[in-house]
Order: C-alpha cells, then sequence, then structure tokens
C-alpha cells in the first residue's frame, strides 16, 4: 500500500488552499509529460524546459480559475501552448534563414522541412482542445484509450470516435499544404 497516489483533483483542491507540497506532487507527476508536449512542438529542450517551468508557475498562481481538477494535466499544457505561441516571435533561427537567403541546398530544404513542420503544428493547434489532446497523448506520450479518455472525462469507445475525427480534421487542414508553393 505504499504506492498510494492521490487523485489529481484531490491534489489540486489542496493545493487551492493553500499546500505547497501537494502542488509540487502535482509538478513532479505531470511535469515530464508537459515537458515532452512542449518539447514535441518547439523542438528545443532547453526552451521547452524554461516554458514548462513557466507554465507551472502560471499554474500555480491561477490555481482557483481550473474548472475541472482532473484536467490539470491538460491546463498546464494549454498555458504552455500559449507561452511557446506568445514567444514564438521572438525566436528566429537566424542560421536556417541566412542559409535559405544564400540559396544553400541545406538551408532551403531545412526551411520546407521547417514550413512543413510549422503546418503541422498549426493545424494541430487550430483542432478543438479534445480533439488536440487525444492526439497528443496518443502520440505523444504512447497512451491508450482508456488513459485518453479519463483525462477528457469520455468512455474509451468514445475515444476512439476522437482520436478518429481528430486524424480525419488534420489531413482535411493539411491536404493543400504544399511548401514552397505559394
Amino acid at each position: 500500500m505504499g504506492d498510494f497516489q492521490p487523485e489529481t483533483a484531490t491534489l489540486v483542491g489542496k493545493a487551492c488552499r493553500g499546500d505547497r507540497d501537494a502542488f509540487a506532487a502535482l509538478m513532479e507527476r505531470y511535469q515530464e509529460g508537459v515537458f515532452g508536449h512542449l518539447l514535441s512542438r518547439c523542438g528545443d529542450p532547453g526552451r521547452a524546459q524554461e516554458v514548462t517551468q513557466d507554465a507551472f508557475v502560471t499554474a500555480f498562481t491561477t490555481l482557483t480559475r481550473l474548472e475541472k481538477p482532473s484536467s490539470f494535466r491538460s491546463w498546464v499544457i494549454g498555458i504552455g501552448i500559449n507561452l511557446l505561441r506568445r514567444r514564438k516571435k521572438e525566436i528566429a533561427n537566424i542560421d536556417l534563414l541566412q542559409g535559405a537567403q544564400d540559396g544553400r541546398e541545406d538551408g532551403l530544404g531545412a526551411l520546407a522541412s521547417n514550413e512543413q513542420l510549422n503546418a503541422v503544428r498549426q493545424a494541430i493547434d487550430d483542432l478543438p482542445d479534445n480533439y488536440r489532446t487525444a492526439l497528443m497523448m496518443h502520440y505523444f506520450d504512447k497512451q491508450r484509450g482508456k488513459a485518453i479518455g479519463e483525462e477528457l472525462g469520455v468512455s474509451e469507445g468514445a475515444v476512439h470516435m476522437i482520436l478518429l475525427r481528430a486524424r480525419k480534421a488534420l489531413s482535411e487542414k493539411l491536404k493543400d499544404f504544399d511548401p514552397g508553393n505559394d
């Protein structure tokens, strides 16, 4: 019985009442997953780590705004994604742009790859929250239907339908994408 872990909602409730140890337990439980999501979006471990920390700080200071305590993980990921979006304008890959301007093949190829990656990221960002969460948990966290269903508050069967619809929506958003041909 030494492996008992309080439910997320219980920890959130305690943290809302000022229990710093409860929030520390939430961080310990979810920090790695939040980092993984953010890393998959930005591709920069240092930046992902920084934004993960900032997301948890923001979560700590706004925890009472969380409407569904059992969705803490998704909520923090959402905070992190919003922070990444805001910082996107601040970050520029000078070598990539310089290579493209010089006409070097590796620069042009990297620019096309980067353009494709950005298109996929944008398409995922534009999906409804439940679609995005289901896709991220399935493909990046390697979670199964039951765990995704618990996170989304739906049945395992509904998760399969959500994933099917999410993939279809993503495919639709990307069907006309052709890098370099504007």
